[in-house]
């Protein structure tokens, strides 16, 4: 969990062990109780605040997928100025992934301080070309004796940017209540937007998804799956991944014949906080296989 996440409940406890302003501490203690629990017996005034969904994004969007809905609170991240929906989606008006994304709502530091770590709030799942072709926009996906690799693919919407190191998988799963694993889907760079939060899982070659292999023909992720690391991780994406950390040289050695100094300082690699297992969705994303 990341250091500086915002408390999202708990009590203010003004003037604690105070009787009508002339306790021992009236009028000079402001007291926090981040825990939830209660306030001291003796509080004579206290403010109870609560946010359950404090990670989601603005109540105003939508729930929809991203299918149904351009603004949806599935593709609204988290950014160092506040809430944004992600550049290259359909609200923005442009497939560019690296263009500005649009401020929904202002709060600085929002994502390095404010929303802890990152969570799948949203899945589609889809193909190379359409990540939402098979849900939600239910469209039937035809089953083959060997697939091609990316036939299926799942995406995965982060409530933040997210960085991707090595090898993470996710399992698709089948039957009506998507009870039993069908095939690992492994990461796919080239059609994941991480700068968007999105991350995208692609099925291999040569997996049978015929009717005959697909118990009640129905495939997809639960929605309270978990992506696995295997032998990579998602991470908060960190804009310094350099830090000085005393007054001694840092060199860099190439395999060069001669080295110099690159700076003053020596500087420690930082991880950012590892992204939250279990994904968050309000239903399972299935599919129809014929």
């Amino acid at each position: 969990m990341s250091l500086w996440s915002r408390r999202n409940a708990g009590f203010i406890v003004i003037e604690a062990g105070g009787t009508d302003g002339a306790g021992t501490h009236a009028g000079d203690q402001i007291i926090f109780d981040g825990d939830g629990a209660g306030v001291a017996a003796d509080a004579e005034h206290y403010l109870r605040y609560q946010d359950g969904d404090a990670e989601n994004a603005p109540k105003f969007l939508s729930t929809g997928s991203e299918g149904n809905s351009d603004y949806s609170r599935g593709l609204c991240i988290a950014t160092d100025s506040g809430w944004a929906m992600a550049a290259g989606t359909a609200s923005q008006g442009n497939d560019n992934p690296d263009a500005d994304p649009e401020i929904l709502v202002c709060s600085r530091n929002l994502r390095s301080e404010g929303v802890g770590d990152p969570t799948a709030v949203m899945c589609t799942i889809g193909h190379l070309t359409s990540k939402t072709a098979y849900y939600p926009e239910g469209q039937t996906f035809t089953g083959v004796a060997s697939s091609t690799l990316g036939d299926i693919v799942v995406y995965l919407y982060f409530n933040e940017p997210v960085a991707v190191i090595g090898d993470v998988n996710i399992v698709l799963k089948q039957a009506t209540a998507l009870g039993s694993d069908f095939a690992t889907l492994t990461y796919r760079s080239s059609v994941s937007n991480l700068d968007a939060g999105i991350v995208a899982f692609e099925l291999a070659a040569s997996v049978d998804t015929q009717t005959s292999a697909v118990t009640n023909n129905t495939l997809g992720i639960g929605s309270t799956d978990a992506w696995s690391e295997n032998s990579g991780r998602i991470t908060k994406y960190s804009d310094s991944i350099l830090s000085e950390t005393d007054d001694e040289t840092l060199v860099l050695n190439d395999g060069g014949s001669t080295e110099g100094p690159s700076s003053f300082g020596s500087f420690a690699l930082e991880d950012g906080d590892k992204a939250e297992f279990g994904i968050q969705l309000s239903e399972n994303a299935s599919m129809t296989v014929s």
